[in-house]
C-alpha cells in the first residue's frame, strides 16, 4: 500500500515538473516569437522633420538667401532619390527677417509646433546667440551658421549647439598671418557693435601679442551707419598700416567707399562676413584691392583639382547654379554643410534629438564640407582648423584666390 503511494506522489511530481517545462519552454518560445513581432514591425516615420531659421530678408539676407537655397536644394535632391533609407526629409523654413526676436520666435515654433528633430541656422551671430538657450533648454541639436565663438563656448554650456562657419578666431589667425608676412605691425580696427562685429573685435584683442601687432586705433560703427567718415579721419592720423573691418554689408562697402574718398590709402582687410558678390556691387570700384580671409567655395574654378574639398565644392557649386542662376558663395556652403551633417547622422540611424546631437559630437571625423574638414569633439564643436581659410584679393572687380 506504501509502495502505490509512493509511486502515484513520483508520478503526479515527474508530471508537474514537466508541465513546469513545457510551460517555461512555451513562455520562452512566445517570449521569442514577441521579440521577432516586435522587431518585425517596426515602422519607419512617415517623414524626418527638419527646421532652418535663416536671415532670407533684412540686413543679413546676402548671408541668408545662400543658405535658404542651398538647403532647399539639397532637400529636393534627397527626396527626389528616395529620402534617407526610403523615408523623406519634410524640411520646415523660417525667415527670421535679421531679427533676433523673429529668431527665437521661430525657434520656439519649430521646436514645439513642428516637433522637428534638429535646427539649422541661424546666418547672423546675435540670432544664433539668442537661439542657443533655446536649443539647450528644450534639448533640440543645433547647427548654426553664425560666425561667432561665442555661438558653441563655453562647450561645457553648448552641449546642444553645432556650428560650420570658420570661427571669428580662425579668421583673425589668418588675417595676423597675412599681416606677418607683408610686415606690417600696426593696425587699427573697425568694428560693427553688433555680436558679429564684438566677438571679432575680441579675437584680435586676444590674438595680436601672439603675432606681434600692435591695434593703435580701435573704432566702431553701427550695423545700419550710412557714413564712417569720422571714425576713418581718426584712424588717418594713427599710424595704422591698415585697418581691420569687423562686419557684414552695408557697413564694410560703405567704409570702402568713405576710405577712397577721404584718400586713405592703406590696406582694407575685410573679415569673411564679406566673402560674397554683394560687397563688390555695394562698393563698386572701391571695392578694388580689398583683402579677405575666406573659405574656398568663393571661386570654385582657382581651386586645385588636388585639393581634398574640391569633389564636393565642385558638385555642389555646379548644382546650385544650374538651379539659381547665381553664385552660391562661402555662406552657401554653410547651408550646403548644415543639412547634409543631419543627412549623415540620419543615414547611420540617429533618428532622434539625442542620437543626432551623440552622433555629431562623437562620429564626424576628417567629413568634408564644402567649408572645410570638420573634426567634431567633447571639446570642441566647430571642428575646423584657420588652415582650411584662404586670403582673397578684390582684383578686376572680382574675388581672386591671394597667392601669398
Amino acid at each position: 500500500m506504501k509502495r502505490k503511494k509512493w509511486l502515484t506522489l513520483m508520478f503526479a511530481s515527474t508530471l508537474f515538473v514537466g508541465l513546469l517545462s513545457a510551460c517555461s519552454g512555451a513562455n520562452e518560445s512566445n517570449s521569442n516569437n514577441s521579440s521577432e513581432k516586435k522587431e518585425e514591425n517596426v515602422e519607419k516615420p512617415a517623414e524626418y522633420v527638419i527646421g532652418a531659421i535663416y536671415s532670407k530678408t533684412g540686413p543679413n539676407s546676402p548671408l541668408g538667401e545662400p543658405e535658404w537655397n542651398a538647403t532647399q536644394l539639397i532637400v529636393d535632391k534627397i527626396n527626389a532619390e528616395g529620402g534617407i533609407n526610403g523615408v523623406p526629409i519634410r524640411l520646415v523654413l523660417a525667415d527670421d527677417e535679421s531679427k533676433q526676436e523673429k529668431a527665437t520666435q521661430e525657434m520656439n515654433r519649430l521646436i514645439h509646433d513642428e516637433n522637428v528633430l534638429a535646427v539649422l541656422g541661424s546666418s547672423g551671430s546675435g540670432e544664433s546667440l539668442a537661439m542657443k538657450g533655446l536649443a539647450i533648454q528644450n534639448e533640440v541639436p543645433m547647427i548654426s551658421a553664425g560666425a561667432s565663438v561665442h555661438i558653441v563656448q563655453p562647450v561645457e554650456e553648448s552641449k546642444w549647439v553645432f556650428k560650420t562657419p570658420h570661427s571669428d578666431y580662425h579668421a583673425v589667425e589668418r588675417i595676423y598671418t597675412y599681416l606677418n608676412k607683408k610686415g606690417m605691425k600696426k593696425i587699427a580696427t573697425l568694428t560693427d557693435s553688433n555680436a558679429f562685429g564684438t566677438s571679432g573685435l575680441e579675437q584680435l584683442e586676444k590674438l595680436s601679442p601672439e603675432f606681434g601687432v600692435e591695434i593703435v586705433a580701435k573704432e566702431s560703427y553701427n550695423t545700419q551707419d550710412p557714413d564712417m567718415s569720422a571714425q576713418l579721419t581718426k584712424i588717418k592720423s594713427s599710424g595704422a598700416e591698415a585697418i581691420v573691418v569687423w562686419g557684414t554689408n552695408p557697413g564694410p562697402a560703405v567704409i570702402a567707399g568713405n576710405m577712397k574718398k577721404l584718400g586713405i590709402k592703406i590696406p582694407m582687410i575685410g573679415s569673411h562676413g564679406i566673402a560674397n558678390q554683394n560687397f563688390i556691387k555695394l562698393a563698386q570700384d572701391a571695392a578694388e584691392g580689398v583683402v579677405i580671409p575666406t573659405g574656398k567655395l568663393l571661386f570654385p574654378d582657382q581651386i586645385p583639382k588636388d585639393d581634398v574639398q574640391y569633389e564636393v565644392i565642385s558638385s555642389f557649386h555646379k548644382a546650385y547654379v544650374e538651379k539659381y542662376g547665381s553664385e552660391p558663395t562661402n555662406f552657401g556652403a554653410y547651408g550646403h554643410d548644415n543639412i547634409m551633417l543631419i543627412v549623415e547622422a540620419l543615414r547611420a540611424g540617429a533618428t532622434d534629438r539625442a542620437a543626432i546631437r551623440d552622433y555629431l559630437e562623437n562620429k564626424v571625423k576628417n567629413w568634408i564640407g564644402a567649408t572645410g574638414v570638420f573634426n567634431f569633439s567633447p571639446e570642441d564643436h566647430n571642428g575646423l582648423k584657420s588652415d582650411s581659410m584662404v586670403m582673397a584679393v578684390v582684383k578686376d572687380g572680382k574675388w581672386t584666390l591671394l597667392q601669398e
